[in-house]
């Protein structure tokens, strides 16, 4: 090891404190730490190798272009067991090949093909509302979005089936991502704890017993039980797609059943399920962790959300009709939700695990370090968006000159972007464009500056305690359109 490889400075507290000020205020400690100790700077927590957050764009560029052989990912903290041959778990040709699989079920002509089905869904779930009825914005979100998954997972709209999968689905991920599984995983140390977790699965799948929905003494032996139930359905429906090839389906199950490695084998069944299960967490806890910061920010400030409503009226009045492709591409709505990840990302900062030395930026970082790329943090420096860089406005999205991938990177980066980016962000714009368009929330968050505390769900940041909402108004599905009434049910 180089003698110059060394750690950036960073608080001295004992572990446990470090990772309890995480767990309760993240946003809040690492704009502390970044105050202390400037744009590099360490955090050791109980049951992983030191933490080097970085937030400087040039340190953000060189992490990003970090080799495959210098990492591991296999160690990535994620104390949730979806498998251990996932995309986000393997490294080198393996990783490159496996995002070539991955990827073309996400692309955009099949996100395209999915979006009418998408909106059909959000429609679904806003005629069903009541003035007057509450919910909880993360949780109405994470209701619609595991919806839209049983349609772009698994190709399921409705029927026995569907419901079956559904309730097994958001079983198991509330008993894989609740506080007390959280708080374990990050005791004993997140990647240990996954992986104790997939060997409790394999005993029991080894064995024929496919789980019968039992809870069990032990915290997690129930989350095991429920992904032994989920991936025994996926199991069934993986031979099927495969015994009876159907050239109309285009969900992702049912690509990635037919996917193959470059010998021309087929991938095994584990490695479909875990990469479904992957997608299934992934995308249900990132879109409801994004979309209640984004409905806190709409909260407390309603002028955008007015003119959020009058620039889907003016498309409609300009198509027709609402296309949910055309939505989706409105400048000033995509500019929103920019601004929202842009303050308050879900995900504060993206990892490679060093098995080898890493000059990350003008620091030379030693191996066995987890490193950070902060983007909480590099989202908010006034070097790169200016003086105003902590006021919410979407303006700075459309008035010229982009942020670069080093600067604003919400899903990640590199080699190793999200590869579900695309539909989150789809899904998420014609949500909040309907949501725009026909419903009125109030909350005890509306036109105050009083924010939540920050709280973590399954490694995303969520607000503490959700974001309760009242609905006042729900406006008929026609509302807006070309000849149609604009009178609201209030």
């Amino acid at each position: 090891m180089n003698d110059h490889a060394q750690l950036p400075p960073g608080p001295k507290e004992f572990k446990f404190r470090q990772a309890l000020k995480m767990g309760l205020s993240i946003y809040d400690y690492l704009q502390q730490c970044a105050d202390e100790f400037g744009d590099a700077f360490t955090l050791n927590l109980p049951g992983m190798e030191p933490m080097v957050w970085v937030s400087r764009p040039d340190m953000v560029k060189s992490f990003f272009s970090l080799k495959p052989d210098q990492i591991d990912q296999s160690k990535l903290a994620i104390p949730i067991d979806v498998g251990d041959n996932q995309t986000g778990f393997i490294n080198n040709e393996e990783h490159a090949h496996s995002r070539k699989v991955i990827i073309p079920p996400l692309v955009s002509k099949r996100l395209h093909d999915r979006a009418q089905v998408m909106h059909e869904i959000v429609t679904e779930h806003i005629d069903a509302m009541q003035p007057g009825a509450e919910f909880d914005i993360p949780r109405l979100v994470g209701d619609i979005t595991l919806d839209i998954a049983c349609y772009t997972l698994l190709g399921l709209r409705s029927g026995e089936k569907r419901d079956q999968y559904r309730d097994l689905m958001l079983a198991w991920i509330q008993a894989s991502t609740n506080n007390t599984m959280f708080l374990l995983g990050n005791m004993v140390g997140p990647s240990k704890w996954r992986n104790r977790l997939h060997k409790a699965y394999l005993k029991k799948t080894r064995k024929g017993d496919f789980g019968h929905g039992k809870k069990g003494i032990l915290p997690w032996s129930y989350s095991v039980e429920l992904k032994a139930q989920l991936a025994d359905m996926m199991r069934r429906d993986i031979r099927e797609a495969r015994e009876n090839p159907d050239a109309q389906r285009n969900d992702v199950m049912y690509t990635v059943s037919h996917a193959r490695y470059e010998d021309g084998e087929l991938l095994p069944e584990e490695r479909v399920i875990s990469e479904a299960m992957a997608m299934l967490i992934g995308g249900h806890e990132t879109s409801a962790a994004t979309s209640a910061w984004y409905m806190l920010w709409l909260l407390k400030r309603p002028h955008v959300y007015k003119k959020m409503h009058d620039t889907v009226l003016q498309s409609l009045a300009e198509e027709g009709r609402f296309d949910p492709m055309k939505i989706t591409e409105i400048p000033y709505l995509n500019a929103c939700l920019s601004e929202s990840q842009r303050l308050t990302p879900s995900a504060v900062g993206t990892m490679r695990c060093l098995i080898k030395e890493a000059k990350i930026g003008p620091l030379t970082i030693p191996p066995n370090t987890n490193v950070l790329a902060a983007a909480y943090l590099t989202h908010r420096r006034k070097d790169v968006w200016g003086d105003d860089a902590l006021e919410f406005r979407p303006e700075r999205w459309l008035q010229g000159k982009l942020p670069s991938p080093f600067e604003y990177y919400p899903f990640g980066g590199g080699r190793r972007a999200c590869v579900g980016s695309n539909q989150a962000k789809q899904q998420l714009r014609i949500i909040f464009a309907e949501f725009a368009r026909r419903v009125e929330f109030d909350s005890p968050y509306a036109h105050t500056e009083q924010w939540p505390g920050q709280q973590q769900v399954s490694g995303q940041t969520e607000p503490q305690g959700g974001v309760p909402v009242t609905v006042t108004t729900v406006r008929p599905a026609h509302y807006g359109l070309p000849g149609s009434s604009l009178q609201a049910a209030s």
